[in-house]
Order: C-alpha cells, then structure tokens, then sequence
C-alpha cells in the first residue's frame, strides 16, 4: 500500500467530504477545527454536555462520562467562568 506523500492534504479532504454529504456548515473553519477538538476530547474520555437548541426552541442535551450531578456542576463551572470574562472585559 502507497502512503500519501501530505496526510494533512488526506485529512482535510476526508472531513471536507463528510461536511458536503451533509450539507453545509454554518460554523466557520476555526469553528469547526475547535468542535472536532471538543469531539475527540469526549471520545477521549473527558466529561462533556452538548446542549442544542432546535427551531422549535425545544432543548436537546447529552451528558457523557458524567453523572447529572457531574453535569450540572460543570455547568455551574461554566457559568461562574463566563462571568468572571465577561468583569474583566474578555468576552
């Protein structure tokens, strides 16, 4: 078997035609470079909760490799994060 002489090349092309197959992204690369981190994270083993508003303003969500208790105490984490950026003017 012949090696691709730029795997990076090879990568790119896969997820660009799994994004196609789906259709269209509305995140910018940056965007989508940082949800893949936050996926193989997951698969990884780290805790998680992924939260999805859909049109109907009905909320999906997903706690992995954590308790509820784990979860919302993340989100708590979350919070409590989001306001001490927000004092100090990093938003």
């Amino acid at each position: 078997m012949e090696l691709p002489r730029n795997l990076d090349d090879v990568l790119r092309h896969i997820l660009a035609k799994s994004r196609s197959e789906s259709g269209s992204s509305v995140l910018a690369p940056e965007d989508e470079a940082y949800l893949n981190d936050l996926v193989l994270a997951v698969r990884d083993g780290k805790r998680a909760i992924v939260v999805v508003e859909d049109a109907d303003e009905r909320l999906r969500y997903m706690f992995s490799n954590a308790t509820r208790a784990e979860a919302v105490s993340m989100l708590g984490k979350v919070i409590e994060s989001t306001g001490r950026r927000l004092v100090e003017g990093d938003d």
